[in-house]
């Protein structure tokens, strides 16, 4: 934190406060934060811990599944406690229902499979997705890249994604996951993109486009960088570092 200084003045101060959500010069009021300050980091505090315990809403679920024909599936947590406590529970599809999923997806064999996961902020998929997942379904038609049948993973994590991209023959699987959120924001989405996903997949395999939402990357915005992004990955039949490399 910046404490204000004869070096620097109240105008840079003001400045640079308007160019980050980042808590700049927060004063102090004896040896403890000033009343206004303590408040609004409590506040921001119990906004991300309500991202990360929070579930999705079901009307949510139900309106945006019913508007775009989604398939809604499960991880093996079961519930947010477990998917918390139990990281790697959420990476996976229950194994019962693998069977199943595989046939309602239909094997089709995408150039991408879609996967939208609740991750560490179910907030962040109900504010950004209205805006994003439009500009995805109209970037992939004009560009002629076939999708599959997209994917609600409750209680997913990125590697969900993988394993469903994989049950469907895609060449590129893309999770579309809440982030951790932090004390600037508990609304960021990423996008975690990976060509020829597996059940070897590492994470160094995927390409990640972090930082959206309206305050960061615009929804719109990013979902143009993404079908941009997903176009270089068909052509160029890599992601993640190999993808770097190349750049």
């Amino acid at each position: 934190m910046l404490e204000k200084s004869k070096n620097i003045t109240t105008a840079s101060l003001d400045y640079l406060s308007r160019l980050t959500p980042a808590r700049l010069a927060v004063g102090r009021a004896g040896s403890r934060p000033r009343f206004d300050s303590w408040l609004s980091f409590r506040k921001d505090h119990a906004l991300a811990r309500d991202a990360v315990l929070g579930d999705l809403k079901a009307s949510f679920i139900k309106d945006f599944a019913q508007i775009y024909d989604l398939l809604v599936v499960e991880s093996q947590a079961g519930d947010r406690k477990n998917f918390v406590l139990n990281p790697p529970s959420g990476k996976r599809l229950k194994e019962s229902e693998v069977a199943e999923i595989r046939a309602k997806l239909g094997q089709t064999s995408p150039d991408v499979q879609i996967v939208m996961s609740d991750g560490l902020s179910a907030l962040a998929l109900e504010e950004n997705l209205p805006d994003l997942y439009p500009m995805l379904l109209d970037g992939f038609r004009q560009e002629g890249i076939t999708m599959g049948k997209a994917v609600i993973a409750l209680q997913g994590r990125v590697a969900i994604a993988d394993q469903i991209g994989y049950l469907n023959g895609a060449k590129i699987a893309i999770n579309l996951i809440g982030e951790r959120p932090g004390l600037s924001t508990a609304k960021s989405l990423s996008a975690y993109i990976t060509y020829n996903p597996s059940p070897s997949t590492i994470s160094s395999d995927r390409t990640v486009v972090s930082n959206i939402h309206q305050e960061g990357t615009p929804p719109v915005e990013a979902g143009a960088f993404i079908v941009k992004t997903v176009k270089r990955i068909l052509e160029l039949k890599v992601s993640g570092v190999k993808l770097q490399a190349l750049s």
